[in-house]
Formats: structure tokens, sequence, C-alpha cells
């Protein structure tokens, strides 16, 4: 990635990238944050095949809904952007991202409203049936790709491991790992 300096009257400003479409509707923090969500997760359901888990990313990290051992994710995470910053970006994306089910709804919703314009009832039922099979096939590999362009960054290059944790939501123990830039 290259960066450039834009001088100013007396200071200097770093932009180490420019602005795309998932920095505007999510932020580069969130992305960063949910490709090293994606890359910890499928690390630890690597090691741990039976492990079945929620994650959610946000500006400051990442929370992982699952009773594990904070330890464990704190080397499951830092092996995960190390992988990252050395170039292994599919572990940004994941196949059961929430992404895709999103990708999935909105292609099934879109689909049937259009159905809807059929003048024929059957037609319309038909139409609806269809778009909706169209949109379960494609919910995947679209997601994915709105996974690698919009949700997910993977360039950790200026991100740190600030702190894991564990504590409680709602009465369950989750796992938080805090995120910093260097």
């Amino acid at each position: 990635m290259a960066v450039s300096e834009l001088q100013g009257d007396d200071s200097a400003v770093r932009v180490s990238a420019p602005l795309d479409a998932g920095d505007i509707l999510l932020g580069r923090r969130v992305r960063q944050n949910h490709a090293l969500e994606h890359a910890t997760v499928t690390l630890l359901t690597r090691h741990m095949p039976w492990l079945v888990v929620s994650a959610r990313a946000n500006q400051h990290g990442f929370t992982i809904f699952a009773d594990l051992d904070p330890q464990v994710v704190e080397e499951a995470a830092q092996e995960a952007l190390t992988r990252l910053q050395r170039g292994e970006a599919e572990l940004a994306v994941h196949p059961n991202c929430g992404t895709n089910l999103a990708v999935g709804v909105s292609l099934a919703l879109f689909g049937s409203l259009f159905a809807l314009t059929a003048a024929r009832p059957r037609t319309r039922i038909l139409s609806a049936l269809a778009s909706s099979l169209v949109a379960w096939k494609m919910a995947r590999p679209l997601g994915q790709m709105a996974q690698r362009r919009l949700t997910t960054f993977a360039d950790l290059g200026d991100v740190r491991l600030a702190t894991v944790y564990t504590r409680h939501l709602f009465g369950r123990r989750v796992v938080e790992t805090l995120t910093t830039t260097v």
C-alpha cells in the first residue's frame, strides 16, 4: 500500500490508502477487525472442529460469543494477525459470515418484490419461488464477494492486539479482543 504525504500550511497528514465503499459504509477499523475476527474464528475451529461460535466486530476489536479460555483466543488472534499481515487475505473471508445471510435475504426480498409485479397470480408465485432459489444459490458466492470488497479489509499492517479478556454479556460468558493501531 502506498503511503503519501499531503503538505498543509504547517502540518503533514499521512494517508495510507484511499477510502473505498466499504470504508464509507462501515469504517476501515471495523472492516480490519472483522477480517481479524474471521481469521481468528477460522483458526479456532481448525483446532477445535466441534466449536460453534458467533462473533461480532466493532471499531475497538471483536467479541466471540462462546465460553473459551482467553489465552487460547489470544494465541489464535495473534496467529491470525500475523498470517493476515503476511498476506493470507483468504482468512478474512468466512463461509458462515452474516454478510452471506444478508446478501441472500436481500436477493430473495428484491426477487419476490419484482415477482409481485407480474400480472397473473400463478406467475407471481412461480417467480417468487424461482427468485428465492436463485437467491439461496447465489448467497454464499456473492456474500463472499461482498466480504472481500465491503465488510472486511485484510490489510492489517497497522493493527496490534491490545488485550483479550472475558466478561459476561446477557448472562453468558464472552471473550473480548481489543485491537489498536500503531
